[in-house]
């Protein structure tokens, strides 16, 4: 009796796994992109960035994460969200007119779902009471993730000042 337990046992077994087998959907791997082709879709995202960064109104804000991380010169690491980024460039840009004088072309390090780009930039600030004029060049470095509306969203920048 026993044997004809296991052996029915075992017949339950093997059918659930042979239809569980069948059942089992097949996904596609995911299509990797190319570094050549990452590199080429970075380069166009930093190109519209800076395109609506020349602006000068928050829509270049739109291409952060929510939340990102930030290292700003003699500051410690920090999280940031996007509204945190507009209070500050709210407060720039009550204070100064921006103008982008130049900046170099960007150069990309691909990855399968991130990359990193950096270029140098020559920006000035110009103070709307006093005009006083200061120089802001540096270079700009960004990270650069794929995001599950297969977006491409800033979740980490840093810059140096030259």
């Amino acid at each position: 009796m026993k044997n004809l337990q296991l052996q029915c046992l075992l017949l339950i077994l093997v059918s659930c796994f042979i239809m569980g087998c069948k059942n089992d959907k097949k996904t596609e791997p995911l299509t990797k992109t190319s570094d050549a082709e990452l590199t080429a879709l970075i380069t166009k995202q930093v190109d519209s960035l800076y395109a609506v960064y020349e602006r000068f109104g928050y829509d270049w804000i739109e291409f952060y994460a929510d939340n990102y991380v930030a290292i700003y010169p003699d500051s410690p690491i920090q999280n940031l969200t996007k509204d945190s980024l507009i209070a500050q460039w709210e407060q720039i840009y009550a204070k100064y007119d921006v103008q982008l004088v130049h900046r170099g072309r960007p150069t990309i390090i691909p990855s399968e779902d991130m990359a990193i780009s950096y270029n140098t930039f020559n920006e000035i600030f110009i103070n709307k009471e006093s005009l006083d004029t200061i120089k802001n060049t540096g270079t700009y470095i960004v990270n650069w993730k794929r995001q599950p509306d297969d977006s491409w969203k800033i979740v980490f920048e840093t810059l140096q000042n030259h």
